[in-house]
């Protein structure tokens, strides 16, 4: 049985927003479905799921307001726990016996960075790790507790053309802390090897939307309209040009392939060309965002949610 027949007063009103798997478990960031449009910030709901914890079902939810365009992710250090951080920093945490809101992150701006609203976010040795605008990065070490992974030394403030910066990321990920990208506005990629920032030469300024280390050791990189970037460093290729209306919202590397979705479709890269897997029914349904962890893949978007353990799909929404 769906867990969203199951549960009813946890799911009833809401869709999944995005999506995040635990050891042995689900987490999702659900979104209140208005059926009127105001100017207040949809109510949004954290839930987890174990399906067998101490041999029986478990789901526990909060919920929360003021989460505008949240991101959720799992940290493994210093304790396993959800993280779900939103666009004006707040950060909410569900596990390892907590639940509830911790500080924001702190603001910072251009040229005294620790961070400029979150756009994107990852998990990286364990530790989640956080971007946005003017090319601002962080980590989170613990709780209430975020580190500033910019120098402008080596990766100066992006200029401005009027209000908004030329560059500044919307998304991150690593092979390792010692390894990680970053990408965004305008073609503006760059590394960080632990030390110090080194842009990354691409050969388009597209808007980047999101990056994948992959398993293969090469970064894909999703850009407007669904194009796909393969590289590394200032070696790259434009291998997919895309003509979809909407790009790609999440990229993982599962089972030796990189998978791509967006809220029309699920897609993978392999031999560097992008294609549509042959699914079962209702799996492409439930396409918008991804996430991998435990051994398994997750589809989960406004219409379900199904997991992927690499022979089989479970409906779970």
């Amino acid at each position: 049985m769906l867990l969203s027949e199951t549960y009813p007063e946890a799911f009833d009103g809401f869709h999944v927003y995005d999506c995040a798997i635990r050891t042995n478990g689900y987490c999702f960031i659900l979104s209140e479905i208005k059926k009127e449009r105001t100017d207040k910030e949809p109510l949004k709901r954290m839930v987890a799921y174990f399906p067998d914890y101490q041999g029986e079902p478990l789901l526990n939810w909060k919920e929360y307001r003021g989460f505008a365009n949240p991101h959720l992710s799992i940290a493994y250090q210093p304790n396993e726990q959800a993280v779900m951080l939103a666009l004006r920093a707040p950060v909410a945490v569900m596990g390892s016996g907590v639940s509830g809101m911790e500080q924001d992150v702190p603001h910072g701006n251009k040229n005294m960075p620790l961070f400029n609203g979150a756009h994107g976010i990852a998990t990286i040795d364990g530790y989640v790790y956080a971007v946005g605008g003017w090319r601002t990065a962080c980590r989170r070490v613990g709780p209430n507790q975020w580190e500033n992974i910019v120098d402008r030394k080596t990766m100066p403030a992006p200029e401005s053309d009027g209000a908004l910066p030329t560059g500044g990321f919307s998304a991150i990920d690593g092979f390792n802390a010692n390894d990680i990208y970053c990408v965004g506005r305008n073609g503006d990629a760059w590394r960080f090897d632990g030390k110090q920032w080194h842009q990354c030469a691409l050969p388009t300024n597209m808007y980047l939307e999101n990056v994948c280390c992959a398993g293969d050791g090469y970064v894909y990189i999703g850009a407007q309209s669904g194009s796909v970037l393969k590289g590394s460093d200032n070696n790259w290729t434009l291998i997919h040009r895309g003509d979809l209306s909407l790009p790609f919202r999440d990229m993982v590397w599962y089972q030796g392939k990189v998978w791509c979705t967006s809220d029309y479709g699920l897609w993978t890269i392999e031999n560097d060309k992008l294609v549509e897997p042959d699914l079962p029914d209702g799996v492409r349904f439930c396409s918008g965002r991804l996430a991998v962890g435990d051994g398994k893949l997750m589809l989960a978007g406004m219409y379900g949610a199904t997991v992927y353990d690499g022979k089989r799909w479970e409906h779970l929404l």
